[in-house]
């Protein structure tokens, strides 16, 4: 009698080993697929700068040469120095002094 229930609790056992390796191999032999990676992010529009694209800010770029970096360190410290003024209005500023 305890011979059969040691062999029906050995039963169980593998039977629940069995079942939690299967259950692991499935989630490795179906990765997620790369279409569904960052979704939400592929179907928002980019509205476009407009204090990137202006005139004063391509007389600026002219300026740096191409050094977009260098632009925006103009900008990062005409705001620090003249405060009240906004961005694209700095922008303007900048374009006209140089």
């Amino acid at each position: 009698m305890l011979g059969i229930f040691i062999l029906v609790i050995c039963i169980l056992f593998a039977g629940l080993a069995w079942f939690f390796y299967r259950q692991g191999k499935k989630q490795k032999n179906h990765p997620p697929s790369r279409t569904l990676y960052a979704a939400h992010t592929q179907r928002r529009v980019l509205t476009p700068s407009s204090h990137m694209t202006g005139e004063a800010y391509g007389k600026l770029l002219r300026a740096a040469q191409g050094d977009r970096q260098q632009v925006e360190l103009w900008i990062v410290e005409a705001q620090c120095n003249m405060t009240g003024y906004t961005r694209s209005e700095i922008i303007e500023l900048l374009a006209k002094e140089r």
